[in-house]
């Protein structure tokens, strides 16, 4: 790999810091020369002078920078070890003797990072590596921001010159894109990233810009070539039930809706898994130009990360058992490794030697170090530990108490601000106003109905068809005694039948609930205007459905003949579906 250009930035504004880092580490005198700081290492990606182009319109039309930056010490996560949180069986939860012995006793904890530490600065890359259960997923977790589910966590984590805490009010521009992909199947391509950009519009326009929508159509426009899947915009996203888009556009449709949140801290959760070998290398090529030209920080866990791909990040960070073995340089990495013993292959990709150095099965060792080798995580972090790499890293912690931090982090606040509707809360991190988002809430649970018109359909149908039956079990009940039970029945049977019918919202309430959470996450809106959003979508449907039904189950079995009469049992009849549907939504919503 020698004679490569490892080292280059690309900072997105004029008050970028432009020392190299990584450009002499461990007194290595032939390492080569920092390229130009306007040059990026994806400057061969098709939409470059796009991304270029865009930032340059918003340094003209004064827009502030968003970098921000993220910076870690001292990071301990641990949860309850899982023996400790299953029960037995259902009866076992109620044993209050046993539960009263196993409260004097701590739980069993099991640490998944251990003294993590880091910094990324803005227009900078860090690529974890690690096998499965090593913590990777865990730190990228906590760099996110996202503490939910874990027993403790210590040490000190900021963002800018931003606390954790003070960052919360913020989490839509410090987001997270997982493994998972987490969609409405019946939407298409288009109508899903139609919701993302609808909802990320900033109230300030930039210069050149006509309207708002736009901008949106821009910005979508720009997200689906920039992972090639324009040819995908009417065709539905499908799962394994609901057939669309092959696994690799799913997995791309994710990374996009994430992009669109328009985010200052990106952390990618092993985001390749699914894609073929060129087009994840497309994807690291975007992320790249990306953080140089907007000056992003981004943290990505990868398994299989080819040469190619590997190149193009700034830093590497090694886990293994939640240690971290190793932290600096991309370009140090493997040199360190291999002075500890360890062979790379000929050929073989960096990111797969730096991973296997910690599986016993997969290392390879240089003759003359079986008896001296690193054979487990606490000896390689103690020989990290030693190296003058760890002392080069260190230098880079102080970086959130710098004016510089602080003035990117006051940039950054302000640009915030800037786009936040003058509607929203200061404190707010949404982007638009809440009307907005329950307008765009209310057009997509229209989209989802509609893409599942199947399922509409035969709903209408069979309500129908109960209607006539119904009608017919009670059909022309006499005016006298004898008819009073059996309208009574036929009252009873139509609360009855629209109330266990609203119960089927059951289902797709919880089912879209992850949606719910992912998108509340990347800030696109309130959780209060998606289920405002979802009773006002209901209430055409359920008049139209309770208007077929009345209709026929009332004048079937002749009840009173008046307009009074018929109007009453109408209200009645919708009044308490809705009063019955109504605890779905709000459960789907806490």
């Amino acid at each position: 790999m020698e004679g490569q250009d490892y080292y280059a930035k690309a900072p997105p504004s004029d008050n970028r810091d432009d020392t190299d880092s990584t450009a002499t580490v461990m007194g290595d005198e032939s390492a080569p020369t920092p390229r130009p700081a306007n040059v990026s290492r994806a400057e061969d990606w098709s939409l470059m002078p796009q991304v270029k182009q865009q930032h340059e319109r918003d340094v003209a039309s004064g827009f502030k920078s968003r970098e921000l930056g993220v910076t870690w010490k001292n990071v301990n996560v641990e949860v309850v070890s899982s023996e400790a949180a299953v029960n037995e069986n259902f009866l076992s939860q109620f044993n209050i003797p046993q539960k009263i012995k196993d409260g004097r006793n701590k739980p069993p904890l099991r640490s998944i990072l251990q003294n993590s530490h880091g910094c990324v600065k803005p227009g900078e890359m860090l690529l974890v590596l690690g096998r499965p259960g090593s913590g990777c997923t865990t730190l990228l977790k906590m760099l996110s921001n996202r503490r939910l589910g874990y027993k403790s966590v210590e040490g000190d984590v900021r963002f800018g010159s931003l606390t954790h805490k003070e960052a919360n009010r913020y989490h839509g521009q410090i987001v997270m894109n997982t493994e998972e992909e987490l969609f409405f199947p019946t939407l298409t391509v288009g109508q899903t990233m139609d919701f993302a950009t609808r909802l990320k519009i900033p109230f300030n326009l930039p210069k050149g810009v006509e309207s708002a929508e736009a901008y949106r159509l821009e910005m979508k426009k720009f997200l689906l070539e920039a992972m090639g899947i324009s040819h995908t915009n009417d065709t539905k996203v499908g799962n394994e039930y609901v057939r669309g888009v092959s696994g690799g556009e799913r997995k791309r449709v994710s990374i996009i809706e994430c992009m669109a949140s328009r985010g200052s801290v990106f952390c990618w959760d092993n985001s390749t898994r699914g894609l073929d070998a060129s087009t994840a290398l497309e994807w690291t090529k975007a992320i790249r130009a990306l953080t140089d030209v907007m000056g992003l920080s981004t943290i990505v866990t990868l398994y299989q990360a080819g040469n190619g791909i590997y190149d193009l990040f700034d830093k590497v960070l090694v886990l293994d058992e939640g240690k971290q073995v190793y932290y600096g340089p991309m370009s140090q990495a493997r040199p360190f490794m291999e002075d500890l013993g360890f062979v790379c292959r000929e050929g073989s990709n960096v990111a797969d030697f730096l991973t296997g150095v910690t599986v016993p099965t997969e290392r390879k060792i240089r003759p003359g170090y079986e008896n001296r080798f690193p054979r487990n995580a606490d000896m390689l972090l103690a020989e990290y530990e030693k190296s003058p790499i760890r002392a080069q890293m260190m230098a880079e912690y102080d970086y959130p108490d710098s004016d510089l931090a602080r003035e990117r982090t006051d940039n950054f606040e302000m640009a915030i601000s800037h786009d936040r509707s003058k509607k929203l809360p200061k404190n707010s991190p949404m982007t638009v106003d809440f009307v907005q988002q329950v307008k765009a809430c209310i057009i997509r649970q229209y989209q989802i109905l509609w893409g599942d018109k199947a399922t509409f359909i035969i709903k209408q149908v069979s309500t129908l068809a109960q209607a006539l039956i119904a009608g017919s079990l009670f059909y022309n009940a006499p005016n006298n005694s004898g008819g009073l039970f059996v309208k009574s029945g036929a009252l009873f049977f139509s609360l009855l039948y629209n109330s266990l019918l609203s119960m089927s919202e059951v289902t797709d309430s919880f089912s879209g609930r992850p949606v719910l959470v992912k998108h509340k996450g990347f800030a696109f809106f309130h959780p209060a205007a998606f289920c405002i959003a979802q009773i006002t979508a209901d209430i055409p449907v359920l008049l139209f459905q309770i208007s077929i039904f009345s209709l026929v189950v009332y004048f079937m079995v002749g009840l009173t003949m008046s307009a009074s009469g018929f109007f009453t049992y109408w209200v009645l009849v919708f009044a308490t579906t809705m009063v019955r549907a109504l605890p779905w939504y709000l459960i789907n919503n806490v």
